[in-house]
């Protein structure tokens, strides 16, 4: 089988995420990006797919959350009187204290020098159109491939209204914004790649697709709302529309072949940017629940850990 590993979008909720795949790489006792033949990440998703191509060990990618998820997304309090006015009139976070923490982790890795064939979503704000950020896994695509990992981190990750639209060096005069506008779950742009780029038949692609929790979502109070009530509420629905529409949608190109690990949580009790210490060893403590057990950890092991995949070998290597 073609393996896909395919990871949601959601910011610091990827503790969760992080927090599965630390847990299975304990389990298996190897790098969790040796078995899969394309991995596809989404903003939060988008910095663990990278972490995973770089064969960076998943707990190292799970302890930024909790070392820096602080310090990326300050509580309210922390921000003082000028971080409110900012949220007003401005995004919500810094974007510079977010590249700090990724350039710790990725320092002056290049996207080419993925392990693993990769493939990021974002959107091009400057000409209005859905884009991927690929590796070099078929002749076309080796436009991307000399950027910066922590560009095509930003790039991915630049949610509206938490953070600026992101610039990309290699791409002159681009800005991007947080793929999730499109591919929150980017499971459909995984099955689309493999079987239009790659040539794999669906009846080949098994996927393995890790969610960073999900919440009942009502809006009924919303019916009649105008732009100040819904805030950022607008940005979450978003998200958590495409999300499901994408695993659904997937399910029936795919029948049984793709496997959810997700949890369901109470409404309001996790958000995008809520990076207070209990929410994250929550979130954590939640993620290797759901990765340990019993019928999760067993039909992981045999559909996806079996054997290596073979390895990457891109059409295109990285400008030295």
């Amino acid at each position: 089988m073609f393996r896909i590993l395919s990871l949601d979008g959601g910011g610091i909720k990827g503790a969760f995420s992080a927090s599965v795949l630390t847990a299975i790489e304990n389990e298996i006792k190897a790098p969790v990006g040796d078995y899969f033949d394309l991995i596809a990440g989404t903003s939060t998703g988008g910095i663990l797919a990278l972490g995973l191509g770089y064969r960076i060990p998943a707990e190292t990618i799970r302890n930024f959350y909790r070392d820096m998820g602080p310090t990326i997304f300050p509580t309210t309090g922390r921000l003082g009187l000028s971080g409110l006015f900012r949220q007003l009139f401005g995004t919500k976070h810094s974007h510079q204290d977010l590249r700090n923490a990724l350039e710790q982790v990725f320092q002056d890795r290049k996207f080419g020098e993925s392990k693993s064939r990769l493939i990021i979503p974002t959107y091009d704000a400057i000409r209005g159109r859905i884009f991927l950020l690929k590796t070099a896994h078929h002749e076309r695509f080796k436009y991307d491939i000399d950027a910066l990992a922590v560009d095509v981190a930003m790039a991915t990750s630049a949610a509206p209204t938490y953070f600026q639209a992101a610039h990309f060096p290699t791409h002159v005069g681009s800005s991007f914004v947080d793929g999730g506008v499109w591919a929150n779950s980017p499971v459909l742009a995984a099955i689309i790649e493999a079987t239009c780029f790659l040539g794999v038949p669906l009846k080949d692609i098994d996927v393995l697709s890790i969610g960073t929790t999900a919440s009942p979502f009502n809006i009924a109070d919303n019916r009649n709302a105008g732009v100040l009530k819904w805030n950022v509420g607008m940005i979450n629905l978003m998200f958590e529309a495409q999300a499901e529409t994408a695993f659904k949608q997937a399910k029936l190109l795919l029948d049984d072949r793709v496997l959810r690990l997700d949890v369901m949580t109470p409404p309001g009790e996790f958000s995008l940017d809520d990076a207070s210490a209990d929410k994250i060893d929550r979130l954590m403590a939640l993620g290797h629940g759901v990765a340990v057990e019993k019928a999760n950890l067993q039909a992981v092991k045999q559909r996806f850990f079996s054997a290596p995949a073979p390895a990457f070998a891109p059409v295109q290597a990285v400008k030295p």
